[in-house]
């Protein structure tokens, strides 16, 4: 299995074409809720355009495994910060719960075009895109 970042959810609905290909490669996708925050933060009412993007969000998280937030990831999204924060790398908080949700179920994979986010992460594979 293999966890979607923010990006790369965005860039699948736009159809960027590389990451069918990777996901053909490594199997069952899997989101998370703190995805779904940032995306609905995105999504401007007052634009009729923003609407339809919601409805396909909204469907596809409907559609793909959706992790949850949780004590045991808001936790270990705190450590993961801490951890980064003391060895001069640092990454958003939102970015910290995303690697957590997907670590305190297993995945150990996360696709993204944002690499910088993910990489000092310890037990996170990261596989980007273009």
């Amino acid at each position: 299995m293999i966890g979607l970042d923010t990006s790369t959810i965005i860039d699948m609905v736009k159809g960027v074409t590389s990451i069918k290909e990777i996901l053909e490669k490594q199997g069952p996708i899997v989101v998370n809720r703190m995805s779904y925050i940032e995306l609905m933060f995105g999504i401007n009412p007052d634009k009729p355009a923003h609407k339809k993007e919601e409805e396909i969000y909204d469907a596809l998280f409907e559609e793909i495994p959706c992790y949850e937030l949780n004590k045991e990831a808001v936790k270990k999204a705190s450590l993961l910060f801490h951890e980064l924060k003391k060895k001069g790398k640092t990454i958003g908080e939102a970015d910290c719960l995303i690697a957590a949700l997907y670590l305190t179920n297993g995945i150990t994979t996360i696709l993204t075009k944002n690499v910088k986010h993910f990489e000092y992460i310890l037990g996170m594979n990261v596989v980007s895109y273009n």
